[in-house]
């Protein structure tokens, strides 16, 4: 009798200790670890000129920092970006480096012009190899290359200055036949750097930071039309309020460092 109460008493200390473990599990299972990680609220479609590629990777990883919304990146030509938009790409903000596509998708109802801003400019640099092996020394020197390259100016931006450049030179008729285009900025910069072209004209922003290539000469700004660069929403963007608020954080304190950071001139901040 008292070995089977003995039995009895040990089976329900057993139970019980069992039972008690296993709240115990279930409580710290579904205890939520404290964060200081922003939430995630939302994904975001950004269409970039290829010159802002490293700038807007930059600001793209500081805006998912202090937001929690993922950004990802589509880099191209500014007018082929245009024209991805006016074909329904699912786009959410369009930088470009030019107004030109800005505006185009303002007359075709894609985007307001009340929501495009102005935030940085740029200009036209003459790139060759280090140590200019042809001699050319500045933009009077073009002629002295027998392959030159820039953007293909009906769609980069950096190639319709380009012209510019050489339409206030003179030079237009000359030289535009010893041209090859490039899609974008980057791939200019390489047709130069490969030994490909013997002189380039791009951007100024695309070069910093590169010891394959040496800028030997900047346009005037005179030479040229103005180089502005122009964020805006598109109107069909599924994220309309997430759209507005990264538009506002590159024009903000943050997006502004990032860009002088990497060589842009930044555009006034409107009152």
């Amino acid at each position: 009798m008292k070995k089977s109460v003995f039995i009895a008493l040990t089976m329900l200390v057993l139970a019980l200790t069992l039972t008690s473990a296993g709240c115990s599990a279930s409580t710290d299972a579904g205890a939520q670890p404290e964060s200081s990680a922003p939430e995630n609220s939302g994904e975001l479609m950004v269409s970039t000129a290829g010159t802002l590629s490293d700038a807007f990777t930059e600001i793209a990883e500081e805006f998912e920092a202090q937001t929690g919304v993922h950004v990802t990146l589509n880099v191209a030509a500014s007018g082929v970006l245009q024209k991805q938009i006016e074909e329904g790409a699912p786009v959410d903000v369009f930088a470009s480096a030019s107004p030109t596509q800005i505006d185009a998708l303002v007359t075709g109802g894609f985007v307001s012009v009340e929501d495009a801003a102005t935030f940085a400019s740029n200009s036209v640099a003459l790139i060759t190899l280090p140590g200019d092996p042809l001699d050319m020394s500045d933009l009077g020197g073009l002629s002295l290359a027998r392959v030159l390259t820039t953007g293909n100016p009906k769609t980069a931006p950096h190639g319709t200055r380009a012209f510019e450049v050489l339409e206030s030179l003179g030079v237009r008729g000359e030289l535009e036949s010893r041209f090859v285009f490039a899609e974008n900025a980057a791939q200019t910069v390489d047709y130069v750097a490969r030994g490909e072209a013997d002189a380039g004209l791009v951007f100024t922003t695309e070069v910093l930071g590169r010891d394959d290539v040496e800028i030997i000469d900047t346009a005037p700004a005179a030479m040229h039309k103005p180089i502005h660069y122009v964020i805006a929403p598109v109107l069909a963007a599924e994220q309309p309020e997430l759209a507005a608020k990264f538009q506002a954080f590159v024009l903000g304190e943050a997006g502004r460092s990032i860009l002088a950071v990497h060589g842009f001139i930044l555009a006034e901040v409107p009152e």
